[in-house]
C-alpha cells in the first residue's frame, strides 16, 4: 500500500510538471495474482528550435497601397441653344437648296458629313449628309434642286430627335426675315409655318412625339440660261 501511494504521488508530480517528463502508468499482472503498477518515464519533447514560437505563421504586412487615382470627369457639352440651332439649319438649308453648285462644298467644309450621291438625272441635284449637334444628337439633312424649263425649285429637310423639347419654335421668328405662326397642341407637340417677306423661302416644321422635322422650300427663280 505504501508503494502504491508513492507511485501515485510521482504521477501527480509528473502531471503538474509536464515539461519535466512524460509518464506512462500501466498495471502488470504478476504470476502471484497481485496487480503491481508500473511507472515508465519518457523524455520530454525537444522544444529547442532555431525559430521562435509565434501565434502567426508570418508577421502582418503593414504596407498601405496607394488608392487608384481617379481621372477628373470631362465636363458635359452644353446643348446648342434653340435659336442657334434653328439659325444653323436655316443657313445650311437655304444654301444647299439655293441653286449654287458650290454650296455642297461649303456644307462639307462646315462640318457636314456628306453621303454618297446617286444619279438623279439631268434635272435634279440631291445633297444628303449629317452633323452632330450637342443636345440633339445626329441631325439628318436631305436637299434637292429641281430645274424646270424656266424656273428652279429648291427643297431641304432636317430631321432630329428632341425628346427634351429644347427647340422652341418661337425662336424661328426673325431668322432670315421669317415671320409666321405656331400651334402648340401640348405634350411637346408643336406645329409652325413661316415665310420671308419676298415669299421666296417657305418653312414648315413640327415636333411630334419627340421627333422634329423642318422643311425649307426655296423659290430660286428663273433658270440660268447656258
Amino acid at each position: 500500500m505504501t508503494r502504491l501511494t508513492h507511485l501515485l504521488s510521482l504521477c501527480l508530480i509528473g502531471l503538474a510538471t509536464p515539461a519535466l517528463a512524460q509518464m506512462t502508468l500501466s498495471v502488470e499482472e504478476p504470476s502471484d495474482g497481485v496487480s503491481t503498477p508500473s511507472l515508465e518515464l519518457s523524455a520530454p519533447p525537444d522544444t529547442s528550435s532555431s525559430e521562435p514560437l509565434s501565434h502567426m505563421s508570418a508577421p502582418p504586412s503593414l504596407e498601405m497601397s496607394a488608392p487608384d487615382e481617379e481621372l477628373p470627369a470631362e465636363p458635359a457639352e452644353l446643348p446648342v441653344p434653340s435659336r442657334d440651332a434653328l439659325t444653323a439649319f436655316f443657313s445650311i438649308c437655304t444654301d444647299v437648296s439655293g441653286g449654287d453648285p458650290e454650296a455642297y462644298d461649303r456644307a462639307s467644309g462646315s462640318g457636314w458629313t456628306v453621303y454618297d450621291g446617286v444619279d438623279t438625272g439631268p434635272y435634279k441635284n440631291v445633297f444628303a449628309g449629317s452633323q452632330s449637334f450637342a443636345g440633339y444628337g445626329s441631325v439628318e439633312l436631305w436637299s434637292s434642286v429641281e430645274s424646270y424649263p424656266t424656273q428652279q425649285l429648291g427643297y431641304c429637310r432636317v430631321d432630329f430627335p428632341d425628346y427634351d423639347t429644347r427647340i422652341d419654335f418661337k425662336d424661328m421668328a426673325g431668322i432670315g426675315g421669317l415671320t409666321g405662326m405656331i400651334e402648340d397642341r401640348g405634350a411637346g407637340n408643336v406645329y409652325g409655318i413661316w415665310e420671308t417677306a419676298d415669299h421666296k423661302v417657305l418653312v414648315i416644321a413640327d415636333r411630334t412625339e419627340g421627333e422634329v422635322e423642318i422643311e425649307f422650300n426655296v423659290l430660286i427663280g428663273a433658270k440660268p440660261q447656258n
